[in-house]
């Protein structure tokens, strides 16, 4: 058994944070959760996967956060305790019903794990999702450790369940990659299936029922600022008389409990850490600000608790200094270090402080420039560089998508004039392709597999429905890769026992697209860089819409499955070669490594492709036997 699913309180295990709310949600008697992979949230998602062939609980991947979401609230108006986990911009996604799930409430439970990216990791942006809680009318615990990960998801179903509301738990890529001792506790039973008792007021939102919802969901909340200001997740440190109190949340407490001590203030500043942190512990804040002399808040992205403390203390006559943004290098741009905050602490409350003397590096040479790049063998690649040779002479605009495939726009294939949301590049045409007419401009698109199912297909419908003219190319490698390797609607459970087991059913993205109405549908495995070219180029002259599926699985997935088979690794004949450099300038995969005037190929990275061997012109790359 997984140690996850130990039956087995006051065990201690080292977690991932991801790992101790999985461990949470199971303690609190998971029935069923749905979720789109995102990173940093992404290993939620997958472990629920994998555990569910041990566990009392079903795990679906859903096409997007909203359908995944949707899934949840089902299961939960049933009764169910139920999970959906996302990134910070899936919650952008499934922002639509959850502004009415509020409103509706649960039976069961329901719990939201929403993971933002401070400093955009793996992101195209960094919004601070703590605003959507306040937005909907969503309880929020904000954990500051793995420990808090596990007893906070177990609070949250517990809540979900007693207000019949959704509750979002919000952790940072810090919080979610973290490792920590976590403590095991009780495993309860998850709640049987039962008969679903309609109750149509309670839930169908039209208007006449919706303003009697609005008034509970207000009352339901009132109940939770209770709850919050009584919450043994909102606690204090350091002397009830100090003179400064600092008040903060999620990985930034650790960073404020370090500068405290640091610093010698442990009986000059007390530190109040929010972890249930809406609605807001207002008795308790007040409490804890009357008769400090200065409060720093300490919290990364938005001065969210920053802007409440103000007003909090303004309605209340307190007249204190309250800072945060502004305060030393503390800003509304990236995550927070312990350097950084450690820094501010001194300056607000004047303690002596002398930064940390920097290594002297100046004798050594610069690290090498590691930029993301694509995998050996990957698939993605090979249609870049067919696509680069087929457009050669033409006037051709490259709309691109999230994924792995967004690494595109790295030299030497720079496919990527555009990159928004996910299934923006199916979409972003329909309009550019108004904009270009009559400039004899060519739009080639590129999407996931993965991504095509989540929201490419409402850009197709409208492309076909208005007569949109231009070329999407489905990248299919059949799993979400850059997340992990989750299955993609078109995984065939052949390849994947994962997905054999959990009995998915593959979809075919070509006869979607030929049942949408696409009048140009063509399907090339880009390993063959000829007819991958020639499809292109056929796409380019057809007067119309038209889809390319690139079909070619992921290479490390299938390595991982035991796919490899016996394809042999590739070297270079140095005979033969003359130095051209079109390996490494034109298609540059990164097992070609240069070694002195020559290119050598690390056995070691070589997935045994041979499209490099095609892209030769003196056939130099060959088989090593």
């Amino acid at each position: 058994m997984n140690h996850l699913l130990e039956d087995a309180p006051g065990k201690r295990l080292l977690l991932m944070g991801n790992e101790a709310l999985v461990r949470g949600a199971y303690e609190a008697g998971l029935n069923f959760a749905c979720s789109y992979p995102g990173t940093p949230s992404s290993e939620v998602s997958t472990l629920l996967f994998s555990l569910q062939r041990e566990a009392p609980f079903r795990m679906e991947f859903g096409a997007n956060e909203k359908v995944s979401l949707e899934a949840a609230a089902g299961a939960a108006i049933a009764g169910f305790n139920t999970l959906t986990s996302m990134k910070h911009v899936g919650l952008n996604v499934a922002a639509d019903p959850l502004a009415t799930l509020a409103y509706l409430g649960v039976r069961g439970a329901l719990v939201v794990y929403n993971a933002d990216d401070p400093s955009l990791f793996s992101s195209q942006n960094e919004q601070d999702n703590r605003a959507y809680a306040r937005l909907f009318g969503m309880p929020l615990f904000e954990p500051s450790s793995a420990q808090d990960m596990k007893d906070m998801t177990v609070e949250a179903f517990r809540l979900s369940h007693e207000l019949g509301l959704p509750v979002m738990v919000r952790s940072t890529t810090r919080i979610a990659h973290m490792r920590g001792v976590v403590e095991l506790g009780e495993v309860k039973k998850p709640p049987s299936a039962r008969r679903l008792e309609k109750s149509p007021k309670d839930f169908v939102c039209l208007p006449a029922n919706a303003r009697g919802m609005h008034k509970k969901l207000l009352d339901r909340l009132d109940r939770a600022a209770r709850a919050s200001n009584g919450s043994p997740f909102n606690t204090v440190s350091g002397p009830a008389d100090a003179p400064y109190g600092v008040v903060t949340s999620g990985v930034s407490a650790a960073y404020v409990m370090d500068a405290v001590r640091d610093l010698g203030l442990e009986e000059t500043a007390a530190v109040f850490r929010v972890g249930f942190s809406y609605p807001e512990p207002d008795e308790a804040l007040l409490n804890f600000m009357r008769g400090r002399r200065k409060i720093l808040v300490v919290e990364e992205l938005e001065p969210v608790l920053e802007q409440h403390l103000k007003a909090l203390a303004q309605e209340n006559a307190l007249t204190l200094p309250i800072k945060g943004k502004g305060v030393g290098r503390l800003s509304r741009l990236y995550e927070y270090d312990s350097d950084m905050v450690r820094e501010a602490v001194a300056l607000f409350f004047n303690a002596p402080y002398s930064a940390p003397a920097r290594l002297d590096i100046a004798d050594r040479p610069p690290l090498p420039v590691r930029p993301p790049n694509l995998c050996p063998g990957c698939p993605h690649r090979m249609s870049y560089y067919a696509v680069k040779k087929a457009c050669e002479g033409r006037d051709v605009v490259f709309p691109n998508d999230i994924g792995c495939y967004s690494l595109g726009y790295a030299p030497p294939l720079s496919l990527a004039d555009s990159i928004l949301c996910m299934g923006a590049s199916a979409s972003m045409p329909c309009g550019m392709a108004h904009a270009i007419e009559g400039t004899g401009q060519k739009i080639v698109a590129f999407i996931g597999d993965s991504t095509f199912f989540h929201s490419g297909l409402t850009g197709i419908a409208s492309a076909v429905y208005n007569g949109h003219k231009y070329t999407l190319i489905i990248l299919d490698n059949e799993v979400t890769a850059m997340t992990g390797h989750q299955p993609s609607p078109t995984l065939d459970p052949a390849r994947d026992p994962r997905a054999a087991m959990a009995g998915l059913t593959p979809i075919d993205a070509a006869a979607v697209c030929r049942a949408m109405g696409v009048p140009h549908v063509q399907v090339v495995r880009p390993a063959n860089l000829k007819k991958m070219e020639a499809a292109v180029r056929e796409a380019l002259d057809y007067d119309g819409l038209s889809v390319i599926i690139a079909r070619e699985p992921c290479p490390l997935h299938n390595r991982r499955q035991g796919g490899r088979g016996t394809k042999p690794v590739f070297g270079v004949d140095q005979n033969r070669c003359d130095h051209c450099g079109r390996c490494i300038k034109e298609y540059g995969c990164p097992a070609f490594q240069p070694d002195g005037d020559s290119v050598v190929i690390d056995p070691g990275l070589c997935s045994g492709c041979a499209v490099c061997a095609q892209v030769c012109p003196r056939r130099a790359i060959v088989p090593v036997k």
